[in-house]
């Protein structure tokens, strides 16, 4: 059994750049497997997706599935290395604490800080978890994603963290409708008490929301320079999907308009 893997595994690594298609029989004679059993190999590869028939008759491709797993090693390992000259830069301009946040499931996770160098500020911590109700940096998370993952959190309860908390299924749906418009989110103490959060979200190659740039600080002072780190938030969260390998010309996902 595990020659058996071993073998049809092999397969994929015979294509590269310059080998894009290939015959059953130049897969047989490249993993060195009689005629029949290679078709046996191409046959089950291909019905989990990691091989698809080419346009050419006879021929074979790596498969789309194989996109799929490319795009969680991309989200996992690239978003945070990515990120972090983004990340300082937009807590230069802003002179505010800004973070990242990845979405894990129902929660956002904050992964990464640049602090603000005033001895007033909001200091999140790296590994702090929120459900995506709580704040800007989440709830701009919960905004773009399909409606039916929006209905089943609005329908679990929602926990308070301060007395702004949004806990209310209809009011937060209306949140969420702004946020999609506008293309950003705004909280004011929803997660810290006395703090303002400005957020935009962070799209990968399909136009899915999978984390959120977000900028923090005392409300009073960010209420002053409001339209400035809206206007940076969104434009460096912008260049960070396109990192990410977002198309800005695709017509999915363009909340950054």
């Amino acid at each position: 059994m595990a020659q058996s893997l071993a073998k049809g595994l092999k397969i994929l690594f015979l294509f590269n750049r310059s080998r894009e298609v290939m015959t059953v029989k130049s897969i047989a004679a490249g993993i060195k497997v009689p005629l029949p059993t290679a078709y046996r190999f191409v046959k089950v590869l291909t019905q989990y997706g990691l091989l698809d028939k080419a346009e050419q008759p006879g021929h074979y491709q790596l498969g789309r599935t194989l996109l799929e797993f490319a795009g969680c090693i991309r989200q996992r390992l690239n978003i945070a290395t990515v990120a972090k000259p983004l990340v300082e830069k937009l807590a230069q301009m802003s002179g505010e604490t800004v973070q990242l946040t990845l979405r894990n499931g129902d929660h956002g996770t904050c992964i990464l800080v640049e602090e603000s160098h005033s001895t007033l500020r909001v200091a999140p911590e790296i590994g702090r978890v929120l459900p995506l109700h709580a704040g800007a940096s989440v709830q701009v998370l919960l905004a773009f994603l399909p409606d039916d993952e929006q209905r089943r959190m609005l329908d679990a309860p929602l926990k308070r963290f301060t007395p702004h908390t949004l806990t209310d299924p209809g009011k937060l749906l209306r949140r969420l409708r702004t946020i999609t418009r506008q293309g950003y989110a705004v909280s004011r103490g929803e997660a810290y008490p006395g703090a303002m959060g400005i957020a935009a979200p962070i799209l990968d190659a399909d136009g899915r929301v999978i984390a959120s740039l977000a900028v923090s600080g005392p409300a009073q002072r960010m209420a002053q320079k409001r339209a400035a780190i809206i206007e940076s938030t969104t434009a460096l969260a912008r260049e960070m999907s396109q990192l990410m390998g977002w198309n800005a010309d695709s017509r999915s996902g363009q909340p950054h308009e």
